[in-house]
């Protein structure tokens, strides 16, 4: 397979109004004062105690000066895990060992100017997140907690940006009601458009139909896992009612996976990490 990516569209509309389509898709908080630091964008992880670790993320050169905040949710149900000090099971050296593509990524979203908080669902949920608590009101008051403490530790613009199952997570950040407060924006990456019997699908549709704050959908045209199609996410993409929305495909990498629902299949941007974190990034940052 041809290991370069292609953004296959990119669109961002920002007048008009969108058209919801009637489709089917088979588809309390961190309060410690924030602490005086520089500007450099920094990873940290945090778990629904609301605890920030600060866990070493490797890079090349020092982080560049932050623009913004992304809360990372991960795929699968959702456990990072972290030990004791907030590193993930399974940590070499400075460097995260996590296969979900937006963890293992988090040291590229560094690199694009974004602090970065990675969410952990314990201990809350020790067996971890089903698709059905992602759509909770529960869940609801996680993300919430997760944004305000971003927004106590770094006071930058909060996005949200979920892959695979951590899409749900994403479709209720943005579809809440209440609205959360102090969220800026969304990413939904391999969406699940495809939920299981423990997932309510009318609230799935209905969170999507409201999400009006800035959104980003990314998907890869050779994912094959069954709850990701797609065209399940193109779908997804067209009944947003946000004005201000983008859609990007992608192609190409090097899958290792013989699962095709996979961290390092093309479901997860096996060989192309690079290029889809740059996108996302040059989006939530908007025009220079």
């Amino acid at each position: 397979m041809d290991k370069s990516a292609n953004v296959i569209c990119s669109v961002r509309p920002l007048k008009g109004s969108a058209f919801i389509f009637a489709i089917s898709l088979a588809f309390a908080f961190y309060s410690a004062p924030p602490a005086a630091r520089a500007a450099d964008a920094e990873a940290v992880t945090i778990d629904t105690t609301f605890t920030v670790y600060t866990p070493p993320v490797r890079l090349e050169k020092p982080a560049p000066t932050a623009r913004a905040s992304v809360v990372l949710m991960t795929g699968g149900n959702g456990l990072l895990p972290l030990d004791r000090t907030g590193i993930t099971t399974g940590a070499i050296g400075t460097i995260l060992q996590n296969g979900n593509f937006l963890i293992r990524s988090a040291n590229l979203f560094l690199r694009n100017g974004l602090n970065v908080m990675m969410a952990d669902s314990a201990p809350a949920h020790p067996n971890g997140l089903s698709e059905g608590d992602r759509l909770s009101a529960t869940h609801a008051a996680e993300l919430q907690g997760f944004i305000k403490a971003a927004l106590n530790r770094w006071g930058k613009p909060v996005w949200v940006v979920g892959t695979s199952n951590g899409s749900i997570s994403i479709v209720t950040a943005g579809g809440a009601r209440p609205a959360l407060a102090g969220l800026r924006g969304v990413v939904l990456t391999s969406t699940v458009t495809v939920l299981d019997s423990s997932a309510d699908q009318a609230t799935f549709n209905l969170y999507a139909a409201r999400i009006t704050v800035p959104a980003l959908v990314v998907w890869h045209q050779d994912d094959h896992c069954q709850f990701t199609p797609p065209a399940g996410s193109a779908a997804l993409f067209e009944v947003l009612p946000s004005i201000d929305k983008a859609s990007a495909s992608f192609e190409g990498g090097h899958s290792v996976a013989q699962d095709p629902c996979g961290p390092y299949s093309e479901h997860g941007y096996a060989g192309i990490e690079e290029e889809v974190v740059d996108e996302i990034a040059e989006f939530i940052r908007g025009p220079e």
